[in-house]
């Protein structure tokens, strides 16, 4: 599952990833997920109505896979039915159809669960006095100046998902795109400015891996890129 926390109101969202990871490989003993190829065709599902939780588990282990989304978004939902023959992501439309939750796909076997545009709250502040949430806070702050700094990577008209870890000294070891942003440059742009960030320290766990999701909104964008310093 994940933690999370938000960036304002730009579309820069950032997951903190713990175990047990979603699309982790099956556990010894249990039969390997289908290839995600496999879930390109039409093929037969058999969902009832059940905690989204459950839903989405039973949906990954059918088609190969992987969701990213957080605990609190799926938390007290319950899924749609989906019983008949539908490609991977008509089914995945059907299941969240109740829901208020859209998914996008980040890559040919994974995808993302996000609020609809019609539910989404006003940002709240969040809880501070955790390090975990003073590292994140401090992670948010520095990768929304690095980008704001930068007119070809500056959030408001892309989207995208990347994986990136930070060592205990502060500095991304790690940085990968999930997807593409369309544009060459900006895909280099955003790694390289991922790469150069030092921060003052690193987050409590090193190993930890935190995907950033980067949503088209462009005027809350411009406005908080305006802001920063």
């Amino acid at each position: 599952m994940f933690g999370v926390a938000a960036w304002g109101a730009t579309g820069l969202v950032l997951l903190a990833l713990q175990s047990p990871v979603q699309g982790a490989p099956p556990a010894p003993g249990k039969p390997a997920r289908p290839s995600p190829r496999e879930a390109i065709a039409t093929m037969r599902f058999d969902i009832p109505i059940q905690p989204l939780s459950e839903a989405l588990n039973a949906f990954d282990e059918a088609t190969g896979l992987y969701g990213l989304y957080t605990a609190d978004a799926i938390a007290g939902r319950i899924s749609g039915e989906v019983r008949g023959n539908y490609t991977a992501q008509a089914a995945l439309q059907r299941l969240l159809a109740p829901t208020e939750l859209s998914s996008y796909f980040t890559a040919a076997d994974a995808y993302v669960l996000e609020r609809a545009a019609a539910a989404q709250p006003a940002a709240q502040p969040e809880p501070a006095g955790q390090p975990e949430d003073d590292f994140q806070d401090l992670l948010q702050a520095a990768v929304r100046a690095a980008f704001c700094r930068n007119p070809l990577i500056a959030p408001g008209s892309y989207r995208v998902a990347l994986s990136l870890r930070v060592s205990a000294a502060g500095r991304v070891e790690q940085a990968r795109l999930l997807d593409t942003t369309g544009s060459p440059a900006r895909d280099a742009g955003i790694i390289q400015t991922l790469r150069e960030l030092r921060l003052a320290r690193g987050p409590t766990d090193a190993g930890q891996p935190f995907i950033l999701l980067i949503l088209p909104r462009a005027q809350a964008a411009v406005a908080d890129c305006e802001a920063s310093p």
